[in-house]
């Protein structure tokens, strides 16, 4: 087994004895388990989040945003779950909102926020350097717009943290290419001086 699993499952269904169960896995949250020698990436740890859910949460935040196929995103990062339960374990963010089906999408069997509902939720949340960061990084990565994100803030006008989204957004550019990228254009901005053009062909 290389994927997460509920350990109860296991046993009931068959598949393991509870000596193999102890013997070959380790419980990363409770009642989910991933081989004893596995190192739990993101991608690994988001599964194992959404089976403690009871499959019943949808995983948003920078979780989201590498399931999305954003770089830049360390492997022991925080999994971020919509899920109601006010006691997590370790390892796990749970927050109690109501999501419509427009924003929810599936990616490798997961639920995951949609690309523009990742945004829309990281430029809210983070410090605006580190949002526009973010934000670059995801829009790179998927066909998400700037617009998009500003249509969300349309549709939910009394969400925490819009003053932070209107001063992030204009600051993000999909043509970065990494965090640095990101660093040193912000510098030249708050330094007065025009926003710099990303990713201008050069032909000989």
């Amino acid at each position: 087994m290389d994927d997460a699993f509920r350990g109860s499952e296991a046993l009931r269904e068959g598949k393991l004895t509870r000596y193999q169960l102890r013997a070959g896995f380790r419980a990363i949250y409770p009642d989910t388990y991933v081989a004893r020698h596995a190192t739990p990436s993101l991608r690994l740890r988001s599964e194992a989040a959404w089976l403690w859910s009871g499959r019943r949460g949808v995983l948003a935040g920078l979780a989201a945003a590498a399931l999305h196929g954003s770089e830049w995103i360390d492997d022991d990062e925080p999994v971020e779950l919509i899920y109601r339960n006010q006691h997590p374990p370790v390892g796990i963010v749970t927050r109690n909102h109501r999501l419509p089906n427009c924003e929810i999408t599936c990616i490798a069997g997961l639920p995951v926020t949609s690309a523009a509902r990742t945004a829309f939720d990281l430029v809210r949340r983070l410090p605006t350097g580190e949002a526009v960061a973010r934000l670059d990084a995801l829009l790179r990565a998927t066909s998400c717009r700037v617009e998009d994100v500003l249509l969300l803030a349309e549709r939910h006008p009394r969400a925490r943290g819009l003053r932070r989204l209107r001063t992030a957004l204009p600051l993000v550019d999909a043509g970065a290419a990494s965090p640095k990228e990101t660093w040193l254009r912000l510098l030249m901005v708050r330094a007065g001086l025009p926003a710099p053009e990303t990713q201008i062909p050069v032909v000989k």
